[in-house]
């Protein structure tokens, strides 16, 4: 059984099935990423955390209007709500003239560890919905970071006392390959070979992730025949459908030899090398030379863009920056803009 069901729709049950802690979806809009994985967790009877980025998105997805079983509620008669349990969480239940039933709870990354003496360890999945952000959300300081913190206080000793580690799905649209989770778990050269070959699915056991780009979805080429797409085209289309991450362009990424550069510094996992004639400065994941070193914290990133952020930031508005890779763009990117 692959990762599509027969209607054309994600197969969530199957991704579980591989035994990975760690589960990245990304996939275009209406393929069944978060209503697949909210009914899985329904029929199976799998207690679980929906998590957003954000307090403001959580306290939406609180409100009985915005109820994220509303369409499957509609669909099986079942009657599943949110009701508030603090200021930065609720419980999803289902009410029944007898009694209600605990399907799950709420709450954001941004919040979480206000929510440290929670005690979660009924909890088996953890459903990280919209993880990669959009360009007009706020950022999560240390956002990497704070997902594995999310994740510590959810699972906490569970393998240390013999018991399986809890299971996170992570789902997004295809915004930004170079999203904060994926640098801090250095997904994004694996996403990068993973989009350019067509692959869907990468496995990794030792390591405990397994990544899932949709790229053959019945579901999407039906909708390009929607009205929406067809009046829509570019950016939006390219995302909501064909799964391309938006925010990443393919401009200026190319493989030079060094022997033509000189290093100038080394920032984080990249190296910038100055061509040795031209006016043109190189972006790779490797280093040859001496040059000063700057680590990616705040201090020294302060220090690397005091040295050089002037002239690098000229050269990348006029068209002088190559990159190795959409990895080192992004790092470049991130670093210097």
């Amino acid at each position: 059984m692959g990762i599509y069901l027969d209607n054309g729709y994600l197969n969530i049950e199957q991704i579980l099935s591989y035994g990975v802690p760690f589960n990245f979806i990304v996939g275009g809009r209406g393929t069944g990423k978060t209503y697949g994985t909210l009914k899985t967790a329904y029929i199976e009877n799998i207690r679980f955390i929906l998590m957003r980025r954000t307090q403001a998105q959580c306290d939406l997805i609180n409100k009985p209007e915005f109820n994220p079983f509303k369409a499957l509620n509609n669909d099986t008669g079942s009657n599943a709500i949110v009701k508030s349990i603090s200021k930065y969480n609720a419980k999803i239940v289902e009410e029944s003239e007898e009694d209600e039933r605990l399907l799950g709870y709420t709450c954001a990354l941004s919040t979480i560890a206000n929510m440290r003496g929670f005690d979660a360890s009924d909890v088996e999945l953890l459903i990280y919905d919209e993880f990669i952000p959009e360009k007009h959300e706020r950022a999560i300081k240390n956002e990497g970071s704070a997902f594995l913190n999310a994740y510590e206080t959810i699972n906490r000793n569970r393998e240390i006392k013999g018991e399986k580690p809890l299971q996170v799905l992570c789902l997004a649209n295809a915004f930004n390959i170079a999203n904060p989770i994926f640098l801090e778990l250095g997904l994004v050269g694996r996403c990068e070979k993973m989009k350019n070959a067509g692959q869907e699915i990468f496995i990794d056991k030792e390591r405990g992730v397994c990544v899932v780009l949709l790229q053959k979805s019945k579901i999407s080429k039906a909708k390009a025949d929607t009205a929406l797409y067809r009046l829509s085209s570019g950016s939006y289309a390219d995302m909501a459908l064909s799964n391309d991450f938006v925010y990443n362009n393919a401009d200026n990424i190319k493989s030079m030899a060094l022997k033509e550069f000189k290093l100038l510094c080394t920032v984080g996992e990249i190296s910038i090398y100055k061509h040795k004639s031209k006016r043109l400065f190189y972006v790779s994941e490797h280093r040859t030379g001496t040059a000063p070193i700057y680590k990616s914290d705040e201090v020294n990133l302060q220090r690397y863009r005091k040295n050089h952020g002037v002239a690098l930031y000229g050269a990348y508005m006029r068209n002088n920056i190559i990159c190795e890779s959409l990895l080192t763009k992004s790092l470049f990117e991130l670093y210097t803009l």
